[in-house]
């Protein structure tokens, strides 16, 4: 998830409604996780048909299709190859994950279906496979999808910058250190229920978070990186409140380490250009295209077994955007 920022920003409510007509960059693994955690069955796994993961796919199906029937149009990046420097933080994450599979197996093992159940989120995979199943879907749906060299994030801040989308939807606070001026948090969430109350999508504005916080970009770029990212863990005893009161006083990093008597990363120029200049997508990303109907119910609900109702309703909400083709049922658009 990166550098945790929440503390320092100011959230704005919005309605789906408000992004009417707008493209919007997705960060495609955070939310395949999302569906791979919440989406499972009685032993935690994710939903399945025949051995094949599926939960993914039920997830995607629905919120794309909602997005695109709310006149938004959702452009899906997938994360590339991690830097090198990400190595320590991936390590951590399959640590975590082995010991968690251990504890699963063995709840299984004793038919403990309850620990199970909690356990089975923490060891979901997303898979190559399930991958290309997103990816396949995606092209059925026709909707736009891009590989992002590195961080998936990252390029999509880059294209935010560039004009290319009006926002960039994700969780991970890194959205804004790598410069996205508009980062939407619980875009594919909005109106589902968590711990008890219903969740909004939250429009963030770079430039007014600048301002509320009286530093500059290269200053945010050094306190995330104080507090604590992906690519570096931060200073010991240094947290959002705290890192900001630092820089603010002392301007940058290094002053800040040196005041701290802490050693300043060996890599902060490279650590800092990932944020400052994150390899992005080269040249202009393509335009949406219209959903193939019987490619959408063959693939869902003859290799998958999906229930009639539920891919009825996403066809249903690709045709009232004008964003679906059938070579039985054709359209004025077909002509």
């Amino acid at each position: 998830m990166g550098c945790n920022l929440r503390d320092l920003v100011v959230p704005h409510p919005i309605d789906l409604s408000d992004l009417r007509g707008e493209r919007v960059a997705v960060d495609v693994f955070l939310n395949a996780y999302q569906f791979l955690t919440s989406l499972t069955g009685p032993d935690g796994r994710p939903l399945s048909h025949d051995g094949r993961v599926t939960a993914h796919l039920y997830g995607f199906l629905d919120r794309a299709s909602s997005l695109i029937a709310h006149g938004i149009d959702p452009v899906f990046i997938f994360d590339g190859r991690p830097h090198d420097l990400k190595r320590e933080t991936l390590k951590d994450r399959r640590d975590r994950k082995n010991v968690a599979r251990r504890k699963w197996e063995a709840a299984v093992e004793v038919n403990d279906m309850a620990s199970a159940k909690k356990l089975g989120p923490q060891i979901a995979e997303y898979t190559p496979n399930m991958v290309e199943d997103t990816k396949r879907l995606f092209d059925l749906m026709g909707v736009t999808w891009v590989d992002a060299p590195m961080e998936a994030e990252g390029a999509a801040a880059v294209l935010c910058g560039r004009g290319e989308v009006s926002a960039v939807a994700s969780q991970d606070w890194d959205t804004l250190l790598y410069g996205s001026p508009t980062m939407i948090r619980n875009l594919t969430a909005h109106g589902t229920r968590k711990f008890g109350r219903v969740l909004s999508a939250e429009r963030i504005e770079l430039d007014e978070t600048l301002e509320t916080l009286g530093i500059d970009m290269h200053q945010f770029v050094d306190l995330g990186i104080m507090i604590g990212t992906d690519f570096h863990p931060g200073f010991r005893g240094v947290g959002p409140k705290t890192g900001l009161k630092l820089i603010r006083n002392f301007q940058t990093l290094e002053k800040v380490a040196e005041h701290k008597e802490i050693e300043v990363p060996s890599d902060i120029d490279l650590i800092r250009e990932l944020f400052h200049n994150h390899p992005s997508v080269e040249g202009m990303i393509p335009d949406h295209t219209r959903g193939q109907e019987e490619g959408i119910v063959a693939m869902l609900r003859g290799e998958l077994g999906f229930g009639e109702n539920r891919v009825k309703i996403a066809i249903e909400r690709l045709a009232s955007a004008n964003r679906l083709r059938s070579s039985s049922k054709p359209t004025l658009f077909d002509f």
